[in-house]
């Protein structure tokens, strides 16, 4: 492509000729603002120069070049970002409605609930009427006075004995495998990145400056999408806080 060309599908932000990899190498390869500065002053001086050095001129005509590179490459990486995250989003979403709506897992919780009042019998804990979702990670902890069995053993033998309906609550969790495979760490990274390229990108149509440049297109086309960016980031974030939530869960899972 020629570099004048280049020139003006980023001016232009078109994104029918723009590509992911063009506008990586440029935020790459181009110099600084500075440097691209120093070199407008050798336009008379084109034909001598190298290839790099002509490319340097033809782009240093574009005003905030950088922060528009940044711009473009966010705008079309945008929907690759959500679909990398996505199908890890909805496994902990499936697998939350499935904890609510198993019957089996919801028996085990008031087994666990009787249990824990039986042991409790006397004290200023008994008879209460929940517990922490924290306590299931405990039941294998909580061991006999012999030291030979857990209280997660004593579970399972009574459910086989007279609750065998308890046991089958695995197969009514079809996504919780999955699910608990997600990482909350890496979400919450790749979420903080997101907001941190849309705060810059906010930032930037801001500040730039107005310009009588029929051709650059950047604050009129990114001013149409950053409100679509807000809204799917804040959805996407508000469906994540699933995740830490459903942690606790995961840890009994795989007890």
């Amino acid at each position: 492509m020629p570099y004048d060309e280049i020139r003006d599908v980023v001016l232009e932000v078109d994104e029918e000729k723009l590509s992911e990899a063009l506008i990586q190498n440029l935020i790459k390869y181009l110099p600084e603002q500075k440097e691209l500065s120093s070199l407008a002053e050798l336009k008379s001086e084109y034909e001598e120069l190298c290839e790099s050095e002509q490319f340097g001129i033809v782009m240093s005509s574009v005003k905030l070049l950088r922060p528009r590179l940044n711009g473009i490459l966010f705008k079309l990486t945008f929907e690759e970002q959500v679909n990398n995250i996505r199908p890890d989003i909805m496994n902990v979403t499936f697998a939350c409605e499935e904890v609510k709506k198993s019957e089996g897992f919801s028996r085990l919780l008031e087994l666990v609930l009787l249990v824990g009042n039986y042991m409790n019998a006397g004290s200023r804990n008994a008879q209460t009427f929940g517990f922490n979702i924290n306590f299931l990670c405990k039941l294998r902890d909580t061991k006999s006075t012999d030291q030979n069995s857990t209280l997660m053993h004593f579970l399972a033998e009574k459910s086989e004995e007279m609750y065998p309906e308890i046991l089958k609550f695995p197969d009514e969790l079809a996504h919780v495998e999955n699910a608990s495979k997600v990482s909350a760490q890496i979400l919450k990274a790749s979420l903080d990145t997101m907001e941190h390229q849309i705060k810059r990108l906010e930032n930037d149509i801001q500040n730039f400056p107005k310009t009588d440049d029929k051709q650059d297109k950047f604050v009129e086309k990114m001013s149409i999408s950053l409100p679509c960016f807000i809204l799917i980031f804040h959805q996407t974030t508000k469906k994540t806080m699933l995740v830490a939530d459903f942690l606790f869960f995961v840890r009994f899972y795989n007890l």
